[in-house]
């Protein structure tokens, strides 16, 4: 009677840890690939709340406040609001703060403006 030996075929060491570095460099790249991206999308959005905020402050300086100190608007999906206030020491300068505020009522970025104060609004307030 004789002894069969079943050999199976396995990887060795040394293979099953190249195929390991593989693996692990394909990851590691798809990952940066996906930051970068996620980065620049951030980017993205923050240019365009930026040039909102920037915008809308313009038009409000332009148009005047109609004697309102603080307001909101919805422009772009993007939620701005404003708060005009006087510049202690300087009467004749107005400090406009415009925010942008998430769905959750968080402020996520913000912008700060001195603008004149125009003589025909200060007295219509």
């Amino acid at each position: 009677m004789g002894v069969n030996i079943l050999r199976l075929k396995a990887s060795s060491l040394v293979e099953t840890l190249v195929s390991m570095v593989i693996i692990l460099t394909v990851f590691g790249i798809g990952m940066l690939i996906f930051v970068n991206l996620t980065k620049a999308s951030r980017s993205e959005t923050r240019k365009s709340t930026t040039e909102q905020m920037m915008l809308w402050s313009r038009q409000l300086e332009a148009n005047g406040f109609d004697g309102n100190t603080m307001g909101e608007s919805l422009k772009d999906s993007i939620k701005l609001s404003y708060q005009l206030k006087e510049t202690e020491g300087y009467p004749d300068r107005l400090r406009l703060a415009v925010y942008a505020i998430s769905e959750e009522g968080k402020v996520t970025d913000s912008l700060v403006r001195y603008i004149e104060d125009k003589v025909g609004e200060r007295d219509q307030q």
